[in-house]
């Protein structure tokens, strides 16, 4: 299985949990951006879309963030193709007050979208989306919500280090779709 990292907005650094993990990962690829800071919908597309079609075989998208909405995005106009699975962690509410501005075109998933076996990992406390936010989004996709208390935005802040827990829901996600 061949995992594919899409990070949020100014990347996921050093101490990000979703760095560790494509550090230590066999196979696997990280979705490179012209612009971190200033994303654009569509630019972000294409990478997306560019690094999936090098691809050839089967892909467990791990989305962060802005990373998560990027996915959902390419969901409404893609077949599923070679993408198996997707772990969406922290996304956010683009309609919520502390989305950043310098996001553009991006939009939350409003009613039923096609997805693969999916989970949506949130916090209790992420300053970007509320619980309930997560849950309306786990809806649209038929994912599984998992909700992990008070962390943050489940980001290097968070100081979660390697993650064990999300590890975890990581395997449990690729078990189901390896089958």
């Amino acid at each position: 299985m061949h995992l594919l990292f899409l990070a949020g907005i100014g990347n996921s650094g050093s101490e990000h949990w979703q760095r560790q993990w494509y550090l230590e990962s066999e196979q696997a690829t990280w979705v490179e951006h012209s612009n971190w800071e200033q994303p654009v919908m569509e630019q972000w597309l294409d990478d997306f879309e560019h690094a999936l079609v090098s691809i050839h075989e089967p892909v467990v998208v791990i989305a962060h963030s802005l990373g998560c909405v990027l996915f959902t995005e390419w969901l409404r106009c893609h077949d599923l193709g070679q993408v198996s699975g997707a772990m969406l962690v922290a996304m956010p509410n683009v309609l919520g007050p502390e989305f950043p501005e310098q996001a553009v075109h991006f939009s939350n998933l409003g009613t039923y979208c096609d997805c693969c076996p999916a989970v949506i990992v949130a916090s209790e406390d992420d300053p970007y989306a509320s619980i309930e936010h997560a849950y309306n989004q786990g809806r649209a996709l038929n994912a599984a919500v998992h909700n992990i208390g008070a962390v943050g935005h489940i980001n290097g802040q968070s100081n979660l280090g390697y993650w064990l827990e999300g590890q975890m829901i990581l395997r449990d996600l690729i078990h189901r779709v390896d089958r």
